[in-house]
């Protein structure tokens, strides 16, 4: 996917979603898709420090008949004594860049379609997780807070893999409507893995879903101390069950969606104009980690 920033426009807001957007461009791909918008990173409050971190390289469906799993992301879980934070380490990356290159150059790179866009913050005193969701087009994020969900676990003694180098062991669980099995190490007996994938006996290496649609796969552990920071971002709190709705509707009415942001996509076409605009009835493939 092309996703080339046109020209700038005017700031506007969503009245019906209730969602404000950033400074509206356009955009021109080969195919329409989702794309987040720049967070700035420069104000932030630091709540814990790491102990460990383990990368996951995070593979995923692009399309329903996408069974090789074509885009991936890197995500980090950071463990600390007070909190343990996972999140996109690609697209954190590419935030601290582009706020350094809008200061000096007032250019920025546009953040690629498979990047993931929702972060974690487990809180270990009040066994909370808040959730955070950044919405495409816009620098408007929504989070909801839950009781830190902890899978029941049915152990497969037998099944045994080595990742990394560690000896590993299996482990099945249901949520979210989804079947998951995952290996882990007793060599790092940390009781954490990737996503809400906790509570095992050991640090999760390896998760997949049953009807391979997700893929976690670790491929670093570092114990280099880091901040696990909180970013002072334009937040709007939702309930769970509301997100869900939201971010379904915004799947589904995806044409809709863009329109309501102010954004402008056009598609490259072999037209003699050479692209025609988004169809407001496009709908972008939906299928989130929890159904």
């Amino acid at each position: 996917m092309r996703s080339i920033i046109i020209a700038l426009a005017s700031v506007m807001m969503l009245p019906c979603m209730n969602v404000s957007a950033q400074v509206t461009v356009t955009y021109a791909m080969d195919t329409p898709t989702f794309t987040l918008a720049h967070e700035d990173t420069d104000k932030y409050q630091t709540l814990d420090s790491s102990y460990l971190t383990i990368t996951y390289r995070f593979k995923y469906r692009a399309t329903e008949k996408d069974d090789s799993l074509s885009h991936y992301d890197l995500m980090d879980l950071q463990l600390g004594r007070k909190h343990n934070a996972f999140f996109s380490r690609n697209l954190r990356e590419l935030d601290i860049h582009n706020t350094k290159e809008l200061k000096t150059t007032m250019q920025f790179q546009t953040v690629p379609e498979n990047y993931i866009g929702f972060d974690l913050l487990f809180n270990h005193g009040n066994s909370t997780t808040i959730v955070t969701n950044r919405i495409p087009y816009t620098s408007q994020v929504i989070e909801y807070t839950e009781i830190t969900p902890t899978p029941t676990w049915t152990y497969i003694p037998e099944e045994i893999d080595t990742i990394m180098g560690y000896h590993c062991h299996a482990a099945k669980c249901n949520y979210g409507g989804r079947e998951w099995k995952v290996y882990y190490s007793n060599d790092i007996p940390l009781p954490y893995g990737p996503w809400i994938l906790n509570g095992v006996k050991g640090l999760v290496l390896r998760a997949e879903d049953s009807e391979h649609n997700f893929v976690f796969e670790a491929e670093g552990l570092t114990q280099k101390q880091q901040p696990i920071i909180r970013y002072d971002w334009n937040r709007k709190t939702m309930k769970k069950d509301e997100w869900k709705q939201f971010e379904r509707d915004m799947y589904q009415n995806a044409g809709a969606f863009v329109r309501n942001t102010g954004a402008r996509i056009i598609i490259m076409d072999n037209s003699p104009q050479g692209f025609h605009r988004l169809n407001e009835d496009w709908k972008q493939y939906y299928n989130p980690l929890e159904k």
